[in-house]
C-alpha cells in the first residue's frame, strides 16, 4: 500500500531549490552577478516558504516530524554501517531529518550574507533599502561567508546525494521518484 508522503509543496520546493541553486552557483561562478542576486532572491522565498510549511504543512513536511534526538541519530548510523535497519521511516530518517536542518540552516547562512553584501557593498537590496547599517567588520564577515559557504553546501549537497543512495540500496526503495510523484510503499 501506497502513502503520500511528499506533498506537492515539498515537491516543488526540492526541485526549485536543486534549479535555483545549481542556477546560482553557475552564474556567481561565471560573473552573471545579476542573474544570480535575482536567483538569490527566488532561493530565499523558497526558503521562507519552506520554513512557514514546515510548521503549517501536511504532517511529513513538519519540522516536528524529524526530529530526532542524538541517540537516534546515532543508532540510525550504525544501522546505516551494519546494513541492519529494525525500524522504518514514511518520512525523514533521523539522518535524513538533520541534513535537512543542515542544509536549510545552510542556505540561510548564504542567502543572509548575500543580502548583507548588496547592501554593504552594492548599495541595493533590502538591507540597503531599508537603511539598515552595516559596519565594515560585518561586511567584509558577510562577504567571507558569501564566499566559501557555498563549499561547505556543496559537500552537504554531496553527502545528501550519497545518502538517498545509500536509502535505495539498503531499503530497496525508489526514492527519488518520490520525490516526483510524492508516494511512497508501507513497511509492514
Amino acid at each position: 500500500m501506497k502513502e503520500l508522503v511528499w506533498d506537492l509543496f515539498v515537491r516543488v520546493f526540492h526541485w526549485s531549490l536543486v534549479v535555483s541553486f545549481t542556477a546560482a552557483y553557475l552564474t556567481a561562478e561565471y560573473g552573471y552577478d545579476e542573474v544570480h542576486e535575482y536567483l538569490g532572491y527566488i532561493i530565499t522565498a523558497l526558503l521562507i516558504s519552506r520554513i512557514v510549511w514546515g510548521f503549517i504543512g501536511s504532517k511529513y513536511a513538519r519540522f516536528s516530524s524529524f526530529i530526532y534526538p542524538i541517540s537516534e541519530k546515532l543508532k540510525h548510523f550504525k544501522a546505516i554501517l551494519k546494513n541492519d535497519h529494525q525500524e522504518y521511516h514514511m518520512g525523514h530518517t533521523p539522518l535524513g531529518g538533520a541534513m535537512v536542518f543542515a542544509i536549510l540552516f545552510g542556505l540561510l547562512g548564504l542567502v543572509s550574507s548575500g543580502l548583507i553584501l548588496l547592501g554593504w557593498s552594492e548599495y541595493t537590496g533590502p538591507v540597503w533599502a531599508l537603511d539598515i547599517p552595516v559596519s565594515e567588520r560585518l561586511g567584509e564577515a558577510a562577504k567571507w561567508v558569501h564566499y566559501h559557504l557555498p563549499e561547505l553546501m556543496l559537500f552537504l549537497i554531496g553527502a545528501h546525494i550519497i545518502g538517498v543512495f545509500v536509502a535505495i540500496k539498503q531499503h530497496g526503495e525508489a526514492l527519488v521518484q518520490s520525490m516526483f510523484h510524492g508516494y511512497k510503499s508501507k513497511k509492514s
